[in-house]
């Protein structure tokens, strides 16, 4: 009885053994995919202003995989902040769109710059504004007040 009782134990503890040794490589094998805006290959909408007394940059990068990141200052180190709900994306960039954010062509920057880009890769288009007496496109400016105020 005492022979069997120890054979069934090592068996067991056999089969543990296996198991923890099949499965133990495939915890390390599975790496998180890492996003940044520097890296993502697909649509991109950035939101930021730049330059006054200090020269100070400050920049919301949208992927449309939903997920947001913010750089502050010079250095411009990404940091993922939060990740919005699909269908607020998607809102999003159909607004961007709609707007022609993609081709519309404005560049007036000022001492204190707004700007809203449309990365869709290989292509990017950049609306600035900010220029003393010039108005940015219709819809323009309460478009990315709307950005900021919902990131």
């Amino acid at each position: 009885m005492y022979l069997r009782t120890v054979f069934l134990t090592n068996m067991t503890t056999m089969k543990l053994i296996l198991t923890v040794m099949f499965f133990f490589p495939l915890l390390f094998a599975c790496k998180p995919t890492h996003f940044s805006p520097k890296n993502y290959k697909g649509h991109q909408i950035v939101v930021g202003s730049s330059g006054g007394v200090t020269g100070m940059m400050k920049e919301y990068v949208l992927l449309d995989n939903s997920r947001l990141f913010l750089s502050k200052g010079l250095k411009g180190e990404w940091k993922e902040i939060r990740t919005l709900k699909k269908s607020t994306t998607k809102e999003i960039f159909n607004k961007a769109e709609e707007l022609k954010l993609n081709t519309l062509k404005f560049n007036h920057p000022g001492n204190l710059t707004y700007y809203l880009i449309m990365k869709q890769p290989p292509r990017s288009n950049e609306v600035k504004w900010g220029e003393s007496g010039i108005s940015p496109p219709d819809g323009i400016s309460t478009f990315y007040e709307y950005l900021i105020t919902l990131f």
